[in-house]
């Protein structure tokens, strides 16, 4: 499928610190000869007065001093500035008015057809009539009415309005599936995948490539990538395996929500073989993974992490790394390569194994990683459009 016009409605910003499967999707799709105009995060939670909120604004004022900026090829970025957060009609109505202006000039200035739109926006009926596109597809990858700060009620409502009004769905986990499958049968499951050449690159990283923040840190190394937030990990465990393996370093590298109490953060930053490095930048998270030792996913159990598939799954896999994670539904049908459990006795045994035996079933991981990639899992959903 080529030389199509997409608009993708997205709930993450361009230059996001972490990057999604919005920006991932975006990219492929673009790739393959098709036009995308990015739409910006429309503010489906209320701002909170913390000093991120405010740099995303006073970012976004600046940004939408110029209606597009083209950021890759055939990929142009929208950056609307609608009231964060809106669950009043009044309010909803005057977000409606202000997006659609700067939508139709964008349109127009690129002479861009309303061909295919796909949303991960549960929110996208308040602020687009759907009927008016070829085709429309919800790309449903979290269940982000259980995000801290979210208005819940307010989202559940528009995504059943969503799901009856769109095309096709698209889902990462099995879970949506069953939450929204009564809404719309034509749904289609494809867990999260990874960016493999990228990641892959830790398999060919020279020593002296090696950041020096990490490099410094005695080995053996147990990693985490990503957002560093209670609502995903379980800090308690975390505390309690790193104080019981107190011969290995434990480092965690993303950044760190600044909406949440930090008392359970804390107690893990007090412990000697624990380092938080903070976000680093996405091109160099590969020479990262080619100091770890092992990949961990500490991911807490709760109604979001129930629907989540996590991206650093494959990612630690294309990198070639041993993975020890939580037992997650999503992740579940991959436990004859990698570790899976709950049982806090079973994680320290499958650190201490996986150290001693790194490369054990190394071929068939890549091989399981190479088969998950946003190419490819991106050339099929464009097939069920067809």
């Amino acid at each position: 499928m080529k030389n199509n016009d997409f608009l993708i409605i997205s709930t993450a910003d361009w230059n996001s610190p972490i990057q999604t499967n919005k920006q991932y999707v975006s990219r492929e799709i673009a790739k393959l000869g098709n036009r995308v105009l990015y739409v910006e995060s429309l503010g489906v939670r209320k701002i909170q007065i913390k000093k991120k909120d405010f740099f995303r604004i006073f970012k976004r004022i600046i940004n939408n001093l110029l209606i597009i900026k083209q950021k890759e090829k055939n990929i142009w970025v929208l950056s609307p500035i609608l009231f964060p957060g809106a669950t009043n009609k009044k309010i909803i109505f005057i977000n409606r008015v202000i997006f659609n202006f700067n939508l139709f000039i964008a349109m127009k200035f690129l002479n861009f057809k309303k061909e295919y739109l796909w949303t991960y926006n549960p929110l996208t009926s308040l602020y687009l009539n759907i009927a008016k596109f070829k085709s429309s597809i919800y790309h449903a990858v979290d269940a982000i009415e259980h995000q801290p700060f979210m208005p819940k009620k307010h989202i559940e409502k528009q995504e059943i309005i969503l799901s009856k009004k769109v095309d096709k769905i698209f889902v990462t986990s099995k879970n949506i599936i069953n939450k929204l499958k009564k809404h719309n049968s034509n749904i289609t499951y494809f867990g999260n995948v990874c960016d493999y050449d990228h990641f892959s690159k830790a398999l060919t990283t020279n020593t002296e490539n090696i950041p020096l923040d990490i490099k410094c840190i005695n080995k053996p190394i147990i990693g985490f990538i990503g957002s560093i937030s209670e609502y995903k990990l379980n800090y308690k465990l975390i505390h309690n395996v790193a104080s019981s393996l107190k011969e290995i370093n434990f480092v965690f590298i993303g950044p760190t929500d600044d909406s949440l109490n930090h008392s359970n953060l804390n107690r893990i930053k007090k412990l000697k073989n624990v380092y938080f490095l903070g976000y680093r930048k996405y091109k160099s998270l590969p020479s990262y993974c080619a100091y770890f030792d092992v990949a961990w996913l500490p991911l807490i159990h709760n109604n979001y992490t129930k629907s989540m598939f996590p991206m650093k799954f494959f990612e630690y896999l294309a990198a070639g790394l041993p993975v020890v994670a939580t037992d997650l539904e999503s992740i579940r049908e991959f436990n004859k390569l990698v570790t899976i459990t709950d049982d806090i006795s079973k994680i320290k045994i499958s650190i201490i194994k996986a150290l001693k035996n790194k490369d054990f079933n190394l071929k068939n991981r890549l091989s399981l990683a190479m088969e998950n990639t946003y190419q490819k899992r991106t050339k099929k959903m464009l097939m069920e459009l067809n």
